[in-house]
């Protein structure tokens, strides 16, 4: 059974009623006006009386049953995790994604000999990845998914380390 907070609605219907009679004294506003103020103010009191839980009730909200969580060898949570991480609210790949793919290219570069922090090795990475690449990858603008697949193909086509055989001829 509900129990009302009849101190308040009384509080409430009291101070508006008083209010009321002092705009309509000082002429602000209109009889029809302030009472129409005062019965709102009344209302709102008695809405929020019959909502406000009362003493002995809980407030807290029913909880999800908690659903066992296995963890299973091989890494499977982090590709999980990096799948469902991949795109923002905006449609664009997040930065944690690109970074990665960043130092991957980075690591690929450097195996083959070539520093992407140094600006004069910039034409021999231009080369192996491409213009368009190079310039995307060293841009801050987050990519859409077609550009990281053209970024993967690129750093992919680069392939592993030349052997020093290859590197010689």
């Amino acid at each position: 059974m509900r129990t009302w907070n009849w101190r308040r609605i009384s509080a409430v219907t009291v101070l508006a009623a008083l209010a009321a009679t002092a705009l309509v004294i000082w002429q602000i506003v209109d009889l029809w006006h302030a009472t129409a103020a005062a019965t709102l103010a009344t209302a709102t009191s008695i809405l929020w009386s019959a909502t406000e839980p009362t003493t002995g009730q809980t407030t807290s909200d029913p909880e999800w049953p908690r659903t066992p969580v296995e963890a299973r060898a091989g890494g499977r949570h982090d590709v999980s995790d990096l799948g469902w991480s991949v795109f923002g609210r905006d449609g664009h790949v997040t930065d944690r994604v690109v970074r990665r793919i960043r130092t991957l290219a980075a690591d690929r570069l450097r195996a083959h000999g070539i520093d992407p922090a140094d600006p004069a090795a910039e034409p021999d990475a231009e080369r192996l990845l491409g213009a368009r690449v190079l310039q995307q990858l060293k841009s801050r603008q987050p990519p859409t998914a077609r550009t990281v697949k053209t970024w993967l193909d690129a750093i992919e086509r680069l392939g592993a380390a030349p052997t020093t055989e290859e590197h010689r001829a």
